[in-house]
């Protein structure tokens, strides 16, 4: 049993699912919540003469009495700075409405506190307004804190607790960039582009397959596939992208009342995977109106491994991730 999965599902709000457990993570664990400190507070604390900085109340989704403010997380240091924390996974800034109708940071931003830190799932930098406020807690070099810069911290704790959140982020996709992979969608487009013309080669393997299924395989900005019009298939059309928002997608178009058969045999495929997965319905929209697809989601580092050396072993763990579930969709009539 993994406590994060099974009540996650539970919810729609995911963000303030994951805003929970770790705040929960904070409080109870007393070396995450310190190395949490060290890492966010760190610079900023030393640089504003800030106190040796230390957590002393975690509190979630405060309300300003007034305003149409309320943060995600609220942290009082010991020394009596408030810290307020905006969490996000892939949702945008929302608008304030009248009279104010400022984006969310920057609202955030005029209350009575100390300090603003973001999160967020995917590098999306904020307004240059809120970059240059003196309030803004930033990491060195870098616009906003991304989710993938906690899982060290969780990944030192032995914690069941914590394993479970690490778990989740694991699946959720926010683990440290592989270190032969590099950066497929951060902010800076050059490095971006050429990592991903490199990973593009690793796809020779898994196009050949699907070919061999019987799909036509297209590409899409480099990294991802296409595939579609298999006639032996419970699914019309397949898209596999290892750059969604930090997260590796396996995304299955199902075939005319397909749907719960697909959402079947792509959650027992899972099973024989040792990759962490989440398998879920969703709607997205195209040019046609809105569509049911079936999204298994993980991290990239879970499919071709963390400590992997080769490109020759990432191209064969491609392969076995997707052939998984392409088989069990061409193989279930």
């Amino acid at each position: 049993m993994n406590l994060f999965w099974s009540t996650r599902a539970l919810t729609h709000s995911k963000e303030d699912h994951l805003t929970e457990f770790f705040a929960a993570a904070l409080t109870l664990n007393e070396h995450v919540r310190n190395a949490y400190a060290e890492l966010v507070f760190g610079r900023y604390a030393q640089e504003n003469g800030w106190r040796n900085p230390v957590i002393e109340k975690v509190e979630t989704q405060v309300l300003y009495d007034g305003t149409n403010c309320c943060p995600d997380m609220r942290l009082t240091l010991t020394d009596g700075h408030i810290v307020i924390c905006e969490h996000k996974i892939d949702a945008l800034e929302t608008q304030g409405s009248e009279p104010d109708d400022r984006l969310q940071l920057e609202r955030y931003l005029a209350l009575p506190i100390d300090g603003l830190v973001y999160v967020r799932s995917s590098w999306k930098s904020p307004a240059q307004a809120v970059l240059e406020n003196p309030k803004y807690i930033r990491p060195p070099e870098k616009e906003l804190f991304l989710w993938r810069d906690f899982y060290n911290i969780l990944a030192q704790s032995d914690d069941q607790f914590i394993a479970w959140i690490k778990e989740g982020f694991e699946t959720l996709g926010f683990t440290p960039l592989h270190h032969i992979i590099g950066e497929l969608s951060g902010p800076d487009p050059e490095e971006n582009s050429r990592n991903r013309k490199n990973f593009a080669k690793l796809w020779s393997s898994t196009r050949s397959f699907a070919s061999q299924l019987g799909w036509k395989v297209d590409t899409g900005s480099i990294v991802e596939l296409y595939l579609s019009q298999s006639p032996t298939s419970l699914a019309t059309d397949v898209f596999v992208s290892p750059a969604m928002l930090d997260r590796f997608l396996f995304r299955v178009t199902p075939g005319k009342r397909k749907l719960d058969e697909v959402f079947t045999v792509l959650k027992h495929a899972a099973k024989s995977l040792r990759v962490p997965t989440e398998i879920s319905e969703t709607i997205v929209r195209r040019k046609e109106g809105k569509v049911p697809v079936v999204d298994v989601t993980t991290s990239l580092n879970m499919v071709i491994g963390e400590t992997t050396q080769s490109t020759t072993e990432i191209e064969r763990r491609l392969l076995e991730f997707v052939r998984t579930f392409l088989s069990a969709l061409n193989n279930s009539h």
